[in-house]
């Protein structure tokens, strides 16, 4: 591990550059600049960018407001993209304390003997490198009051609260491991601001607080003129009243919206979600059902873990088990009654010892010992009659030459004769270049096809014969925006990936859907993933049509969250959406072609396991 890599040097190096940038004292630097004369001494002797407006000018205040946000927005901006140059990566929180940093160094400068300004450039600054979108409400909130009032003070915490709305409206989970230093940082910056204008409330209170000049008004501090106290303002009050009239309605609003389930009618279906589960593992990636719906596990790699929920009568999840691994897991999936987990080794040891895949029961305990498979195991699936297990690898193509080529092992999971263990019974090779990513099984078990994401390509693998695997043929990825079904002569079909990524599943609507009970099940429908769109989407396989989207919203029903893995329990009419922030979804789907006295006139039947790209 270089130095630049260890965490110990990457935080307090980060904010020493951060305050150093932070202290630069530009108000100071262009008032004297202009005058010769220390900001200092003049005016509310402040050196920020209000008092070089109200004795220079607006546009010296605009000046100096814009180079005080350079130094909070380029620090925070720039730490982490330099770590990246040298390709490493830095750790999700470190831009927060950046961004303190420079906030720091603004009010207390090493230069000036630690006597500084307020902050609100630099914070403004150091916001918008983190959190864009949240500070367009912040400047939304500085301008709404400060073109009417022109009171910076009162304007920069109104933008501060306006940017603490925005950000908490839009985190999935602001108080998960990921986002919690975030968080912080929007409640501190405004505690921090009101603090630093104690002084300028109790003036605008007494109506003595001088405000900003307009455009090409200019102030000669030469004269020592005094600013004209502006009057008690009743327009503050009214502000005030119209803020709280508008935080009433939305808090109202947030009630309703936080009561009412979300529902969506997609063509013939009815989508409904049953329940959301904060796992408090700060990222889950792929979800599995197990014993026909009745539980639910989930794959957590942050911790190395995979949790197990009971499925209750009411579509809700009760936590079951927690299972802790040695490794990281890569895969999960399950064959008859056990879950599959295959793992990567943790730290070092993943550049110097091969991964494994092991199996655990339904109560979280270990059922078999591990079995190896192969370096830098990517992923797993198990065919539909669940006698074989396939592992990719990515062998040498990480860029260990010295590794094994990347390719598939086939295992028999299902044992000849009682008290048979897994064994590996097929194995195929891939070229050098193949940096594998992710496989795909079609319905019969028949084919398979790897995804090659570096390269935008895929590898068609006939799996007719388990220990005799061969390659069909090479295909470009699709660049539809969505995966689709790709249907064979023979009856046989596979989820076809694109470059776009998406997990899917496929889904069946009708009993007469399956005319042949000797080849594999019918495919009528396909649920899967829009992640940019924080979404689930609903099509109709053949001929290709969109019915709807399913959105996936945060806490309090606001903003949104990333999809990162789906499945789908035919016996319960379950989808299960796990996300990034670790947030699991259960969502009902139920056909609406059904009688009222009667049952149902569809059913639904699982098809496929989750693809992903």
């Amino acid at each position: 591990m270089s130095w630049a890599e260890n965490l110990w040097i990457q935080y307090p190096l980060g904010c020493l550059l951060g305050y150093l940038i932070g202290s630069i004292p530009f108000g100071y630097l262009v008032y004297y600049w202009v005058r010769g004369v220390d900001i200092r001494t003049v005016g509310s002797g402040n050196i920020g960018a209000t008092n070089v407006g109200r004795n220079l000018g607006f546009r010296y205040f605009l000046l100096v407001f814009a180079l005080d946000v350079l130094k909070g927005f380029v620090p925070t901006f720039g730490v982490p993209l330099g770590l990246k140059s040298m390709g490493i990566l830095p750790p999700a929180d470190l831009p927060v304390f950046v961004a303190l940093a420079s906030i720091l160094g603004h009010n207390f400068p090493v230069y000036l003997r630690f006597k500084g300004g307020k902050g609100v450039a630099t914070s403004l600054g150091g916001l918008l490198a983190l959190d864009p979108l949240a500070c367009g409400a912040a400047a939304v909130g500085f301008f709404l009051v400060f073109f009417p009032t022109r009171y910076v003070s009162l304007s920069s915490i109104a933008g501060a609260l306006a940017f603490a709305a925005g950000h908490f409206a839009r985190a999935a989970q602001p108080w998960s491991k990921e986002n919690l230093a975030m968080s912080i940082l929007s409640m501190t910056i405004p505690a921090l601001l009101l603090v630093r204008h104690h002084k300028n409330l109790r003036r605008i209170l007494a109506g003595t607080e001088p405000k900003v000049p307009k455009r090409g008004s200019r102030r000669d501090d030469d004269h020592n003129h005094k600013a004209r106290p502006s009057g008690r303002i009743q327009p503050i009050l009214l502000i005030g009243l119209t803020a709280a009239a508008f935080l009433l309605c939305g808090g109202l609003q947030m009630i309703r919206n936080v009561r009412a389930p979300i529902e969506v009618v997609a063509g013939p279906w009815a989508l409904r979600e049953t329940h959301r589960e904060l796992t408090g593992q700060q990222r889950s990636t792929r979800v599995v059902f197990a014993d026909h719906g009745r539980q639910l596990a989930v794959m957590c790699p942050r911790y190395n873990k995979v949790l197990l929920y009971d499925v209750t009568s009411q579509a809700h999840l009760d936590s079951a088990a927690e299972i802790a691994l040695d490794g990281r897991p890569v895969a999960i999936a399950m064959a008859g009654d056990r879950l599959v987990v295959l793992e990567r080794p943790s730290g070092d040891d993943k550049h110097l010892a091969p991964g494994w895949w092991e199996t655990f029961g339904l109560d979280g305990k270990s059922s078999s010992p591990r079995v190896p498979a192969g370096y830098y195991p990517d992923d797993l699936a198990v065919t539909p009659d669940g006698r074989f297990l396939i592992v990719l690898n990515s062998g040498q193509a990480e860029g260990d030459k010295k590794k094994p080529l990347p390719g598939i092992d086939v295992f028999q999971v299902v044992p000849d004769s009682e008290g048979d263990s897994p064994r590996p019974i097929g194995h195929l090779s891939l070229e050098p270049r193949d940096d594998v990513d992710r496989l795909f099984v079609s319905a019969s078990g028949s084919r398979v096809l790897v995804t090659l994401p570096k390269a935008k390509q895929a590898v068609a693998i006939d799996l007719t014969d388990p220990e005799d695997p061969r390659p069909a043929s090479r295909t470009e990825l699709a660049r539809a925006d969505a995966p689709y079904v790709s249907f064979c002569p023979d009856g046989d079909w596979i989820i076809m990936p694109t470059a776009q990524e998406s997990e899917a599943v496929a889904i069946q609507r009708s009993a007469s859907s399956v005319d042949d009970s000797s080849g594999p099940p019918a495919v009528d429908y396909l649920v899967y993933t829009r992640p940019d769109d924080s979404a689930v989407e609903l099509a109709q396989a053949s001929p290709v049509q969109t019915l709807g989207q399913f959105p996936l919203k945060g806490p309090l029903s606001l903003g949104g969250t990333r999809p990162t893995g789906l499945s789908f329990s035919a016996d319960r009419g379950l989808l299960a959406v796990a996300t990034k922030p670790g947030t699991v979804y259960l969502i009902s789907l139920r056909s609406r072609l059904e009688t009222k006295n009667g049952p149902q006139k569809d059913r639904i039947a699982t098809t496929a396991e989750p693809t992903r790209r």
